[in-house]
This record gives C-alpha cells, sequence and structure tokens, in this order.
C-alpha cells in the first residue's frame, strides 16, 4: 500500500492546511506522523525532485478535508483540498513551511 504524502502549499490563518495530495486516497482519521522536505533540482525540461527526508516527527490526526467547498470524507489522490488536522505538530509544520529555501518543498507523511 502506498504511503500517504500530502504537498503542503500554506496554513490558511485558521489552521485549514492547504495542499496537494500523492498518488493515494487519504482517508479521515489518518494520522500523519512526520514531516518531509523534497527539493527541486536542475531546470526545465531535466528536472529532478530530490528527497531530503524527514525533518520532524509529528501526530496530527486528519479530521477533516475540504474539496470544492464541500467535506469529503478522504483526500483524493492527484487532488488539492484543504486539511483539518488535530494533534501535535503543527507548530513544527508551520516552522518547515517558513523556514524552506527556494525550490524546496514541505509533505505530511503518514
Amino acid at each position: 500500500m502506498p504511503t500517504a504524502d500530502f504537498l503542503v502549499d500554506h496554513i490558511e490563518p485558521d489552521g485549514l492546511v492547504i495542499g496537494r495530495n500523492g498518488y493515494t486516497d487519504v482517508p479521515l482519521g489518518t494520522v500523519f506522523t512526520a514531516i518531509g522536505k523534497s527539493r527541486v533540482d536542475a531546470d526545465d525540461p531535466n528536472l529532478l525532485a530530490v528527497p531530503l527526508g524527514k525533518i520532524a516527527v509529528v501526530r496530527l490526526q486528519l479530521t477533516e478535508v475540504h474539496f470544492f467547498r464541500r467535506l469529503i470524507d478522504a483526500i483524493p489522490r492527484g487532488h488539492s483540498a484543504g486539511l483539518r488536522l488535530d494533534g501535535e505538530g503543527s507548530d513544527k509544520l508551520a516552522a518547515a513551511l517558513d523556514g524552506k529555501l527556494e525550490r524546496e518543498f514541505v509533505h505530511l507523511l503518514a
């Protein structure tokens, strides 16, 4: 079974985490356990995504998925969504987003 990998774009002032999902549906109740980083190297047309590994341990449970102005029961694979998360590590996620360099990306991993 593929691992959940949600690419985080930003966090709204109300705490909603906005980003894009990877290659697997992620159901409500899923617990994200780590924050990871990646970086894009090279230039078009030879882009290369380089994983930088896990940078923090968290325990954030998925409690809501906002998708096209409605609540659904899973983050659909390959789509953007807003996530409501409960647990420990929101501060680490915010810090990772604030500290990322150009061409770096922050991921929530389960």
